[in-house]
């Protein structure tokens, strides 16, 4: 479910996607929020972080971020987990904050609760925790409920009274039209006070300029040489590529797109981080001509190319860069992390990691997930579980058999 409506009618939106938007120029940020909302919603919410950060949810429903508006509630607190149990219902209100930012919310059925929480047993947190009602979640270690270890918990809150029926809504996190926000925001139109502003800077530099000149034969100004490099930068310039989640969704949404080649249909599909980055897609004729290829692939701005072996094909991926990281997390608690969620989803053993290469201020590791008849939506699933973690997708590599997809995806975790 994207929302949850109160009784007293507000409508308390589940996002499909979150993210923090770091842009350089400010003239690239409403083409990036305009590629994001044609894939999670045409319904966003926009905040500013930093000097070039947005943080950013989106919707195909609009209403009221839950998250946010629940983080707001409890003071902000750096890391917390809320969770109230829903009257004449088998869920539950879960929603965690790391570091700042809404990491998960929605409703659960509780019995599901404690697989949501099982991947913060091996990260280092100071979790603030509220609870109220009959939730599976305990101070101390009790069985059928999850406990933290001490050293990740700053305060565990047993509330007196249920938060959700009076929780106030505030107009920050309303979620409204792209276009709206964008205007609200100045994104995207002309800036008429920053013109004003820099034309009075600009009169002001030509005046003291001018001034100097007559008062002064000649000014020379010390020219200072900074030679300082940041020994993580290339840990920044790993991490600062598109988002893993990001670019499988692309793909999930071009394997949609290939099934819908008149008399053809794809056999198998290459994504590539390399030198031919992009999607090359083999396809097989179920007795359409070659013409039909050609306006189809012309109409959808893919390019068609013939190989000894049949036709192929290919295609950029857009996808834009994630911000800078700003911290820089253990290796062997993002492998583990990427282990436990996947174990939700994929059975047997699928993930295979290659061995640590110490790159000097940090190290990383190649880790191949394997995957057999899969279909896109779980494909999908799959990548939105790399967000937030330090992880640079190489390659995915699958073949289409009765419209089922068996292959694998290759990252690279970096780490401490």
């Amino acid at each position: 479910m994207s929302y949850i409506t109160r009784e007293d009618g507000v409508r308390f939106i589940i996002p499909s996607y979150r993210d923090v938007l770091g842009v350089k120029k400010v003239s690239l940020l409403k083409r990036e929020i305009l590629l994001l909302a044609s894939n999670y919603g045409e319904y966003i919410a926009l905040q500013k972080k930093g000097v070039n950060q947005y943080e950013i949810a989106f919707s195909p429903d609009p209403g009221v971020l839950l998250g946010e508006t629940a983080w707001q509630y409890f003071k902000r607190p750096r890391d917390l987990i809320y969770c109230e149990a829903l009257p004449n219902t088998t869920e539950a209100i879960l929603v965690i904050v790391k570091s700042g930012s809404v990491y998960l919310d929605g409703s659960f059925p509780i019995d599901s609760i404690a697989e949501e929480l099982v991947i913060f047993q091996t990260q280092q947190n100071q979790f603030e925790i509220y609870l109220y009602g009959d939730v599976p979640i305990s101070q101390t270690p009790e069985a059928g409920k999850f406990s933290f270890d001490a050293s990740s918990v700053k305060s565990f809150t047993v509330l007196d009274k249920p938060v959700f029926p009076s929780l106030p809504v505030s107009k920050a996190f309303q979620l409204q039209l792209v276009d709206v926000i964008l205007k609200a925001q100045g994104i995207g139109v002309l800036p008429i006070k920053q013109i004003s502003l820099i034309a009075l800077i600009l009169v002001l530099l030509w005046m003291g300029w001018t001034f100097i000149q007559s008062h002064q034969k000649e000014i020379v100004f010390p020219q200072v040489l900074v030679n300082a490099v940041n020994p993580y930068q290339a840990y920044i310039n790993k991490l600062s590529s598109p988002n893993p989640a990001v670019q499988i969704h692309a793909i999930v949404n071009d394997i949609g797109l290939l099934f819908t080649i008149p008399g053809w249909y794809p056999s198998s599909v290459v994504y590539s981080t390399g030198e031919n980055k992009g999607i090359i897609a083999s396809v097989k004729s179920l007795g359409g001509r070659t013409n039909v290829l050609y306006n189809w692939a012309g109409n959808n701005n893919l390019k068609v190319k013939i190989k000894p072996d049949g036709f192929y094909l290919t295609a950029p991926l857009l996808a834009v860069n994630r911000p800078e990281p700003t911290v820089i997390y253990k290796l062997d608690h993002v492998v583990a992390n990427i282990i436990d969620r996947l174990s939700y989803i994929l059975q047997g053993n699928p993930v295979a990691i290659s061995p640590y290469a110490d790159q000097g201020k940090y190290m990383e590791t190649q880790i191949t997930i394997s995957f057999t008849n899969l279909s896109t939506t779980t494909l999908d699933v799959i990548g939105q579980e790399f967000r937030m973690l330090p992880l640079v997708l190489s390659k995915v590599d699958f073949k289409v058999v009765n419209g089922s997809l068996s292959g694998s995806i290759v990252l690279t975790a970096l780490g401490n």
